[in-house]
């Protein structure tokens, strides 16, 4: 094993020096130029009082800048440039960090809770270890900075919201910006960067589960001219995990560094380094005693599936890179934004597979990995801006490059119907200690290389009131896998694949000067496919396409923002079963995702924010040649026949979701001043259990709070520091949040208290 690792690390190695003599040149970064106030205002007509206009904003906001309130009006993250949201003729929610404060949201799920269209905490409580949610139906690519993130599920980094600027949810297909992607959408999560305003921040917080957490954020100036500013942010946060047994522990520390040596050029490094020694559980439970009767009772819960003295996940990743951006003239605006990540995880499970004939006993199985990533992401873009005539153009020209390299070794003793001599663990009366749980060593070794390029084009056009938004991307894109034993390292099979793909995007958005903006869009999707049908064709990507139309309203001098959007989404060349030779598969499957959504996001009045959103989601497979098995996972009972899979729905989707928060900070003078309070109220609506839809998980409403209070009424000494108070699920509601099957199912949080102390000097 130590020799394959020596071969696995000196490849990565040779990758590591190819990829980056490809960016030796860092160039310039950013700043657009700002046109300069005018020299005056008209005198005011006689006899009229004419008050100054007050403007807070200190400069113009961008797609990466902080945001007061909970009402963002910029974001790159459905064009790549800075474009006001109402003007982008597809759906996006953006959550600031000032309402992932209020909500004290410290993961991406908990941060995405009240955002329409996206499905949190599929995987229950466990969502902790990974950043799992679907989409439009959909798990999405997940993005920082604009550029991907990626890794294998034992290894991918999970991004702490405390590092965050903002979340940006772009819905729907995406792949004329970003390539390779699912067709629900993808997320986008801005670093903090460095600030002009000095900021000094310290943050203790306690809770139940024995869980505390130390942090703090430094920002500001490092020189008198401003060419320099820097900013550090560090975490360190423990306690015990959701279900009984486990741990939860994190660490990590972001410093970046920003460069303006002009005003037209900008460069921001940033370097990140996290890890996550105690990961609590992956683990679930079985339906029956979960989200269906079971003769014995309900199964606690806090019920851990694993063994705390075998259980491991230990997560280690960093990340160094940059974004540059230089302003040329008052036409072009180059940008380069580069980053290197290495992730690598420990992982050993031992879960639950079926229950025995009484259903009172877990049957369990052991999985475990050791896993490696190395992740090169590199984007240029050309940007214009020009007039034809009465047509305004921003015109984006860019190429972007992405690199994985994996290597992975995986051991596993899986139940299959027969003793495996896993102990058995009662769902009932669980005991934790000296379970005997043996770990049968790595098996298998994978290696995988991953390469795509892309080119892409992009024009939005306004004319008058009209915004026209047109775009094209040809992609390039290849995968190698090396298997191998563990023994001797011997090759055992290897497969390449090489896709290329041609995608676009239409879209059109009015704006009346009332604030309604109607739009309508069509966007595309592909994600390769490995393998061959039985004439040895090699698979083209799965497609993906949208028809949207939705209107904004934002009144003008309103902190107010409403959208609607209903959209017709479908994916193509979905692998099926071959009816001429089982053995082989088709690409004649469909799925149909049909749905509406509403948003609100306002501050009703000085004080008073707000947050809500609805879901409506119909989804199903229209084609589809493939059966799908019902097992009951109970021994003896693992099969109970097939049902066509045409007609049914994907597990974990549910056709309601709903959710509100109101915010409300007492303004003025006086003792209340600075007093919040907050609550809020989701819904999550029901889901089919099964691929085969022959159960139900019941739907579930939770209730959330906060209140928060300004300690500087208490005297000088208390300046700068605010006390809170916030509670997630407040009746401890007991709910599944999903199943995946009979023999899996995940409880969703139970209540969560935390107690935080913010302090600014």
């Amino acid at each position: 094993m130590s020799r394959g690792k020596s071969i696995a690390r000196s490849r990565r190695a040779g990758s590591f020096v190819a990829v980056t003599a490809a960016v030796v040149a860092v160039p310039a970064a950013i700043a657009l130029a700002q046109d300069a106030a005018p020299a005056g205002d008209p005198a005011p007509a006689s006899g009229v009082v004419q008050l100054p206009e007050v403007n807070v904003q200190a400069g113009i906001e961008r797609g990466y800048s902080p945001v007061p309130g909970f009402v963002a009006g910029v974001s790159t993250a459905g064009t790549k440039t800075d474009t006001p949201i109402i003007e982008t003729p597809q759906s996006i929610s953006v959550v600031t960090a000032d309402e992932i404060a209020a909500r004290n949201a410290r993961t991406i799920n908990q941060v995405l809770r009240y955002t329409p269209g996206v499905v949190t905490e599929t995987r229950g409580a466990s969502a902790v270890r990974l950043d799992q949610m679907t989409i439009r139906g959909y798990s999405p690519t997940q993005y920082l900075d604009g550029m991907r993130l990626a890794g294998g599920r034992d290894a991918n980094p999970s991004l702490d919201a405390y590092r965050l600027e903002r979340v940006e949810v772009l819905r729907g297909p995406a792949s004329v910006l970003y390539g390779s992607s699912p067709p629900g959408g993808i997320i986008n999560a801005v670093s903090k960067r460095p600030t002009t305003e000095r900021i000094r921040e310290v943050l203790l917080e306690a809770g139940n589960r024995s869980r505390y957490r130390a942090a703090g954020d430094f920002s500001g100036q490092l020189d008198e001219d401003g060419q320099w500013l820097g900013r550090f942010i560090g975490s360190y946060s423990e306690g015990d995990g959701e279900l009984d047994e486990t741990r939860e522990r994190r660490y990590f520390f972001s410093p970046s560094l920003t460069w303006r040596p002009t005003g037209d050029t900008t460069i921001t490094f940033l370097g990140h380094y996290q890890r996550d020694p105690d990961g609590g559980s992956y683990g679930g439970v079985p339906a029956w005693g979960s989200a269906l009767p079971n003769p014995n009772g309900r199964i606690g819960m806090r019920f851990y599936d694993g063994d705390r003295g075998f259980e491991k996940l230990d997560r280690e990743h960093y990340q160094i890179g940059y974004l540059a951006e230089h302003r040329l003239n008052s036409v072009f605006t180059l940008r380069q934004n580069f980053r290197y990540m290495h992730t690598q995880g420990e992982y050993r499970s031992l879960y639950g597979s079926a229950i025995t004939s009484d259903m009172r006993s877990l049957i369990r199985s052991v999985y475990g990995t050791d896993a490696d990533f190395d992740v090169f992401t590199l984007d240029n873009q050309v940007q214009a801006r020009f007039d034809t005539g009465p047509v305004q153009h921003t015109v984006l020209a860019g190429l972007d490059y992405y690199r994985l390299l994996s290597d992975t070794y995986t051991g596993q003793n899986v139940y299959n119907g027969r003793p495996n001599g896993v102990p058995l663990q009662d769902l009932f009366n669980p005991v934790y200690a000296n379970q005997g749980a043996v770990w049968p060593g790595f098996s298998s070794f994978s290696s995988q290389r991953q390469n795509q390029t892309g080119v892409y084009l992009q024009d939005q056009l306004r004319f008058g009131q009209l915004v026209v938004l047109l775009g094209g991307r040809m992609d390039w894109a290849d995968t190698t896998t090396e298997n191998r034993s563990v023994g001797d390292f011997r090759l055992t099979s290897t497969s390449r694949t090489t896709d290329h793909a041609l995608t676009g995007r239409a879209g059109a958005v009015y704006l009346f000067e009332n604030g309604i903006a109607p739009y309508v869009s069509y966007s595309e999707s592909f994600e390769p496919q490995s393998g061959t049908d039985r004439n040895f064709n090699p698979f083209d990507p799965t497609t993906g396409r949208q028809y949207e139309i939705g209107v904004r309203y934002q009144p003008p001098g309103t902190n107010l923002s409403l959208a609607v959007a209903a959209f017709d989404l479908l994916r193509q060349n979905v692998l099926s079963t071959d009816l001429v030779d089982p053995r082989y598969r088709i690409q004649t499957g469909e799925v149909r995702t049909r749905g509406f959504e509403l948003e609100a996001k306002a501050s009703l009045m000085r004080g008073l924010s707000l947050t809500a959103a609805y879901t409506y989601l119909d989804m199903e497979y229209t084609k589809s040649n493939n059966t799908v098995a019902i097992d009951y996972g109970i021994q003896g009972r693992e099969s109970g026949g097939t049902r066509p899979e045409e007609g049914r729905a994907p597990t974990g989707v549910p056709r309601h979701n709903a959710s509100a928060w109101l915010d409300y900070t007492v303004p003025g003078s006086g003792t209340f001043q600075g007093l919040g309070v907050a609550g809020g109220v989701r819904y999550l609506g029901s889901s089919w259990g099964d691929s085969a839809n022959t159960f139900k998980v019941d739907s579930a409403t939770l209730f959330d709070a906060a209140i928060r209070y300004d300690l500087s009424h208490f005297g000088r000494n208390f300046e700068g520091m605010q006390a809170a108070v916030n509670i997630n699920n407040i009746a401890d509601t007991r709910y599944v949040s999903s199943c995946l099957g009979y023999a899996w199912c995940y409880y969703g949080y139970g209540r969560t208290i935390t107690g935080s102390l913010r302090y600014r000097f």
